[in-house]
């Protein structure tokens, strides 16, 4: 008999939520209006007609030589106007692309020609049915609807922990970057939630008292990080490595003895044996498609001096990591508004300081050891690349493994009790979530503008896929139900059978 009472589960309306909000994104970008989508586009397109490894190459707008598919004319604009929107710059509404009509296949070069097919074949089918801006946002809400499962499986296990603060953490971590990407063909968004799902997972299971931990819970738990681990190490190349600093972290914060009694579950085993094997089937692809393989570009390669690197990086670099966490859209030419940026952070910053008070020293260690991880991957990957290709590293590259300074930091309980003492903890939560929900809606408009070029909902000079309401409508009940969920100051079944009834109206 339990002596206690497991939180309620509310994964269908942590998904619906997330979802919502991710899908106001997919819906509001034009193609190739996120970093790298028309790589992706193209790559998804091959893998699910055959196209496993590139057979071809092709000369891009850059007289760079790149491998190729042969994909129909109508999935992307031309090779020499896909990028219109970015480059030359200044930016320019996306009203600037041209599509054509014929169906006939061309080469289409691909930057992610040799990538794992894993995420490609989850999303690429809308693309072979519909080589068009249909297909594309088809497979962006595909792409959606993946990470919103992991974030609300990320949601229902912060909730184990049976405090605020963690939920609240998992809704700001998801950030307007994440939620972008996210909605887009690019596997990095869904590796973000991949990244906040693995580590809630792993502080359920290694941080809940020893009589909550029963037989059910382990195996909900051991499947979300299960699935969370899959996706980072055949996603992406950086994948398995940006699991392991999130499992080094979670460990440092485990109860004592429960690694040993964790390792007795049956779940627990088939789960060690499923990331070698998950690890070999990363390594395999890897040599196998010659992904290491990286032809120099003289043309952006930099040989640079110590104090010459050291300056670039303090003045350019850093600045573009930390904004790119929260708001920084399209090829990097779109920083969100800076009281957005400097906000959030204030936010963020308050949950980590609040949970590190009065914290063990093994979760400081744990918070600093990650932060100071994922920034030096990406100092090494500059190192390594610029005199290769040039400036190379991004922030969202380390944000998979980033988000876990947050969510260890939240899952300390003594901020929570501190406010819940002084009968604060719903208010913070709620204010909190309101101000990034304000926010979040915010950028989208912003960027929606961005592309639009005009303020002029009804009379812009590109219009979205749906239409310019649509998207901001969808984000809006998304993050109106998700401050809900997260913080109870209304029945969640209300708001969402309301949001329900917007959005049919609105389409």
């Amino acid at each position: 008999m339990l002596l206690y009472e497991p939180p309620r589960q509310r994964f269908w309306e942590y998904l619906t939520a997330f979802f919502l909000v991710i899908a106001g994104w997919a819906l509001a970008m034009p193609a190739n209006g996120t970093y790298d989508e028309k790589d992706h586009i193209v790559r998804a397109y091959a893998v699910v007609t055959g196209q496993w490894t590139p057979a071809h190459t092709v000369v891009d707008r850059r007289g760079d030589t790149k491998p190729a598919f042969l994909v129909p004319a109508t999935l992307l604009p031309p090779n020499g106007n896909v990028d219109c929107a970015w480059s030359p710059r200044p930016a320019r509404p996306a009203a600037c692309q041209r599509w054509v009509a014929d169906p006939e296949r061309r080469l289409t070069p691909s930057g992610a020609a040799r990538y794992s097919p894993v995420y490609y074949l989850l999303v690429g089918a809308p693309l072979a049915v519909a080589p068009n801006m249909t297909g594309i946002v088809l497979a962006r809400l595909l792409s959606a609807l993946a990470a919103a499962a992991l974030l609300a499986g990320a949601l229902n296990a912060a909730r184990r922990l049976r405090g605020r603060l963690l939920p609240l953490a998992v809704v700001l971590t998801a950030t307007p970057t994440a939620a972008n990407l996210a909605g887009s063909v690019n596997p990095n968004g869904l590796e973000i939630a991949a990244g906040a799902a693995a580590c809630c997972a792993l502080l359920a299971l290694l941080r809940l008292p020893d009589e909550e931990l029963d037989a059910v819970a382990v195996r909900r738990l051991v499947w979300l990080l299960g699935a969370a681990s899959f996706v980072l190490l055949t996603v992406r190349q950086l994948g398995p490595l940006l699991l392991l600093l999130v499992l080094v972290a979670g460990l440092l914060l485990a109860r004592k003895g429960r690694l040993l009694a964790l390792a007795r579950r049956r779940p627990v085993r088939a789960l060690l044996g499923s990331w070698l094997a998950g690890l070999a089937v990363s390594v395999s692809w890897m040599a196998y498609s010659r992904l290491a393989d990286v032809a120099p570009v003289a043309r952006d390669a930099q040989q640079l001096s110590f104090p010459g690197f050291l300056g670039e990086m303090l003045a350019h670099r850093l600045p573009f990591y930390i904004n790119q966490f929260v708001a920084q859209f399209g090829y990097g030419e779109t920083r969100g508004p800076a009281f957005v940026i400097l906000i959030w952070y204030l936010l963020l910053a308050v949950v980590v300081a609040g949970g590190l008070f009065r914290a063990p020293a093994r979760t400081v260690l744990a918070c600093a050891g990650l932060g100071s991880a994922c920034l030096g991957l990406l100092v090494a990957l500059e190192v390594h690349y610029l005199p290769l290709v040039g400036w190379f590293a991004q922030g969202r590259y380390a944000m998979p493994a980033a988000v876990g300074v947050v969510l260890c930091a939240a899952s300390e309980p003594a901020f929570g009790r501190f406010l819940s003492a002084r009968r604060r903890l719903r208010v913070f939560c709620a204010t909190s979530a309101t101000i990034a929900a304000a926010l979040h809606l915010y950028a989208l408009a912003f960027v929606m503008t961005r592309f639009q070029g005009s303020l002029d909902l009804f009379n812009p000079a590109w219009r979205p896929w749906a239409g310019p309401l649509l998207p901001l409508v969808s984000t809006a009940c998304g993050l109106t139900l998700l401050t809900v969920l997260v913080t109870g100051v209304a029945p969640a079944r209300i708001v969402l059978f309301r949001s329900v009834v917007v959005l049919r109206r609105t389409a």
